[in-house]
């Protein structure tokens, strides 16, 4: 048995409580031979990771598509049943690369664990000190298997959302490219554009304090409902912001509460990644309140919109959804 290959298949078999007396001997056999691999199960199991279900449907739907049409029954649940476990076992080990669990470690540094969400729904997961992360679309995360017991510090790159729990005294810091984030105990989210060199805080709760990184080393205490700006090499701007723009794109329902049309395209443009492009000023000012389950297409949500609100939408050839008066 290939160790490394196959603990994936292990772990993706024991979430649908598939595993056969044989196999669960041979996963217990690999956890104690191995206390990276341990780690492995511990963040399946532990961490509580929501796999991003957009990303298992698509895995589940391209197989499925391979498989023969007009098979019996029977034989056609226990495949997708198959193809369900591949899935799985496709979604932990594409969401988990982790530096040092497979036996690799530089220097004398602690392992470093990462996870990236190639999805486009928010990836929810918990740090070891138990602080809880909201993961986005094409972001990935570097962490410290132990975090220190001085400080908490994590990596990022894209988009996340932190709601951290206060540790005895603790810093936690969220480190960018362009910008650190130091807190205690909050609720805020971070967003980093490598592109554009540009990294916005906003803060929902509690304080936080950022230090822009670069030879200036200024800092800002944000106050909850401010956003910092920072724009590499121009210092952070500091601005009073509809926290409900900027923190809906995590959870599963999308309550829109009496706002401008263009807020709501704003809003459903963080949630999707999908750049959408409204005309018409009297459309951009219109007022609209709704609320969206975000597991539907776009195009649905889209549609939904359409029977409340006169608009016409279309994407383009290059993907930008026009949005128009009808």
């Amino acid at each position: 048995m290939k160790e490394n290959s196959n603990i994936w298949d292990l772990l993706a078999k024991r979430t649908d409580h598939s595993l056969s007396k044989e196999e669960e001997e041979a996963l217990e056999r690999l956890l104690e031979e191995d206390a990276s691999l341990r780690r492995a199960s511990r963040l399946v199991d532990e961490s509580q990771v929501k796999m991003d279900t957009h990303l298992l449907e698509e895995t589940m739907n391209r197989t499925w598509y391979k498989v023969e049409v007009g098979m019996k029954t029977e034989k056609k649940h226990r495949s997708m049943l198959l193809i369900r476990r591949y899935a799985v076992a496709a979604c932990i080990a594409t969401l988990f690369v982790l530096g040092g669990l497979l036996g690799y470690q530089t220097w004398s540094k602690p392992d470093m664990l990462i996870v990236m969400n190639q999805g486009k729904e928010a990836l929810l997961f918990t740090l070891p000190d138990n602080s809880k992360v909201w993961l986005g679309g094409g972001s990935r995360l570097k962490y410290p298997d132990k975090l220190s017991a001085r400080d908490r510090a994590v990596y990022l790159e894209g988009e996340a959302f932190f709601d951290v729990k206060k540790d005895n005294g603790r810093t936690f810091q969220v480190i960018t490219d362009i910008v650190e984030v130091k807190v205690l105990g909050t609720r805020f989210d971070v967003k980093v554009s490598k592109s554009e060199k540009i990294a916005e805080v906003v803060l929902e709760s509690g304080s936080v304090q950022l230090n822009e990184r670069n030879e200036t080393n200024e800092k800002v205490i944000l106050r909850p409902g401010e956003m910092g700006r920072v724009k590499q090499q121009s210092g952070i701007e500091v601005h009073h912001v509809d926290l409900q723009l900027y923190t809906t794109w995590k959870d599963k329902y999308m309550n829109i509460e009496s706002q401008k049309m263009e807020n709501v395209m704003f809003m459903l443009s963080k949630r999707y990644h999908t750049e959408i492009r409204i005309e018409g000023d009297d459309l951009k000012e219109e007022i609209f309140s709704g609320r969206f389950d975000i597991e539907q297409t776009l195009d649905n949500i889209f549609e939904t919109i359409s029977q409340m609100t006169p608009i016409h939408y279309q994407q383009q050839a290059d993907g930008i959804y026009l949005v128009t008066p009808k």
